[in-house]
């Protein structure tokens, strides 16, 4: 599959048997379903067969005619039936079983990913095994020019970084970034980069805000990407002041629930339960004795023009979102919390750093939404959730929790995702 182009993607081994819903819904589409379910209870395997829109596809190489060609504008590979001829040379070819011969027509076909809109099929999977996966989008910043500084001395499997890179591609050169001390100064912009204290950052990218607006330079934008320490503990006074006020700043905070740079002390956003070494784990205490602030909400409740949550894990969200802060920005402030993993810190393996963001939105844990002018929507809805049980067991910080605490901090996580739905079908805030 083309990684630059749209994708359908199939998580393999994970059919139940029995289920046909993809290929019914593609039956109703096309007539003869193109994408075929696959059970093979003798050995386990029960999945799917589609066309993959290989990039350099056999069957368009051993086509006589020209029939078959990929469209580069969109990565699927196509037939056209007015040149094919009906030799069965690709279904032949095809290592995948992708492509079908229609002995009544005499003629080949094959998945066309219902071109330009989502694929039925993953539509209709109720399981998700099949999904769509959005490349174009955020493929379309990454022939800019990479603003990031070489040379991160960031841990092992940090996504922070990813998430760092990211923004800098799509906010591009106008910005001016702020950094206060933490993990996120090792890696700076090759931009206008001015280093704050953790009780400042907010007032700091104020003064240079309305600096530049006074000068004519209000398309240069401050930016932000400190971590939740300078943002829900020290520094959230500055911070609260100028989502008052409607600054016109961008405030990205990368949220790894702890200060990691310092030695993995908790902060206000540790979730309840989780060890941390001053929330620490023995005979007379069971990690933090408190539930975690949710500082997403409380900017919504400042009334900034707009309110996101994000993760690396899914890119496509995160861009778009940075896309529409930095328009808000200008007349507004914005403010994107990025759920940020720390392996170390939060003790798993460090190449568990996109997983662990993943089955967060997949629990719940953290639910990506938006808020533009106070109306709330969410942007990725989750039909049905993991249990938390499955996030916690990833990393070691929760690895002490009983069974009643994991009852109780999956009660948190429907109490809060519950309050965000009420808010998302409600009248703008």
């Amino acid at each position: 599959m083309r990684a630059f182009h749209d994708t359908l993607v199939i998580n393999r081994l994970s059919c139940p048997e029995g289920c046909r819903a993809c290929e019914e819904a593609c039956q109703k589409r096309v007539g003869v379903p193109v994408i075929k379910p696959v059970q093979l209870p003798e050995v386990g395997f029960f999945s799917v067969v589609v066309c993959g829109q290989c990039s350099e596809p056999d069957c368009m190489g051993v086509c006589p005619t020209g029939a078959i060609f990929n469209d580069l504008s969109n990565g699927v590979v196509q037939i056209n039936p007015d040149k094919c001829v009906g030799c069965g040379l690709c279904a032949l070819a095809c290592p995948y079983s992708g492509i079908f011969y229609d002995e009544k027509n005499g003629k080949s076909f094959k998945c066309d990913r219902c071109i330009d809109e989502e694929p039925r099929c993953a539509k209709a999977c109720p399981y998700g095994v099949l999904s769509f996966k959005k490349s174009r989008p955020v493929i379309a910043h990454f022939h800019e020019e990479d603003l990031l500084s070489a040379g991160t001395g960031l841990c092992a499997g940090c996504p922070a970084e990813l998430g760092a890179r990211v923004m800098l591609k799509v906010l591009g050169k106008n910005v001016i970034t702020f950094r206060t001390p933490g993990c996120q100064p090792i890696f700076m912009s090759r931009l206008s980069s001015i280093p704050t204290l953790m009780t400042n950052i907010a007032s700091s990218m104020t003064g240079a805000s309305r600096y530049l607006r006074k000068i004519g330079r209000d398309d240069v934008l401050c930016v932000c990407y400190v971590g939740d320490g300078a943002t829900a503990d020290v520094g959230f006074q500055p911070l609260s002041g100028a989502a008052a006020r409607k600054e016109h700043i961008l405030y990205i905070c990368s949220d790894n629930e702890g200060y990691m740079n310092t030695g993995i002390q908790g902060s206000s956003t540790t979730p309840q339960g989780a060890w941390t070494s001053t929330t620490w784990v023995g005979d007379k205490a069971r990690g933090k004795e408190v539930e975690g602030k949710y500082m997403p909400l409380i900017m919504l409740m400042h009334g900034v023009s707009y309110v996101a949550t994000a993760t690396v894990a899914f890119l496509e969200d995160y861009v778009m979102k940075l896309e529409k802060a930095k328009k808000a920005a200008r007349s507004g402030m914005a403010y994107i919390h990025v759920h940020s993993p720390c392996p170390i810190g939060w003790r798993a393996p460090v190449e568990n750093g996109i997983e662990l963001s993943r089955t967060a939105v997949e629990t719940n844990y953290f639910p990506l939404w938006e808020a533009e002018d106070g109306r709330v929507r969410l942007t990725h809805r989750v039909d049905k959730p993991r249990p938390v049980e499955e996030y916690s067991k990833l990393m070691g910080r929760f690895s002490h929790l009983k069974k009643e605490d994991v009852k109780y901090l999956q009660e948190t996580i429907d109490k809060r995702f519950a309050l965000i739905e009420r808010l998302a079908s409600s009248e703008p805030i």
